[in-house]
């Protein structure tokens, strides 16, 4: 478990990441214009981790008070980006299948780094216990 989170996922996640923007490079440097999608999704992403650090700023009582908080910000900002940049229209049904991928992803992602936080914490703690003998 402690491979697929720490090793297997985030690999997969950047090496996707870098070859979306070598795409993106290479067709730009081609002159075909690149897709607007992927510069829309590129821009949005960093505008996540923006949020997502100036949140981690902030301190909260609770972590799931941060989780929530931070959850309706990218929830509005993704709205906003997605209805000015790649919708054409907009209507229940897609807002409703939106609504349901952002939770499963944002759900992922909190699962995903509280997970490694436990993972962490497990190894320090028995690091401690194996020095206290």
């Amino acid at each position: 478990m402690k491979n697929l989170l720490f090793s297997r996922i985030p690999s997969v996640c950047i090496c996707f990441t870098l070859i979306v923007i070598g795409d993106m490079v290479v067709t730009l440097l081609w002159g075909s214009g690149g897709s607007p999608f992927l510069l829309v999704l590129l821009g949005w992403l960093i505008a996540c981790q923006v949020v997502d650090w100036l949140m981690g700023k902030i301190e909260f009582r609770k972590w799931s008070h941060y989780c929530v908080t931070e959850s309706v910000i990218l929830y509005l900002l993704s709205l906003v980006v997605f209805g000015i940049f790649l919708w054409d229209s907009w209507n229940l049904s897609r807002l409703a299948a939106f609504t349901v991928i952002f939770l499963f992803t944002d759900g992922f992602i909190f699962w995903y780094f509280h997970k490694r936080q436990e993972i962490q914490a497990r190894e320090i703690n028995e690091l401690i216990r194996a020095e206290e003998k």
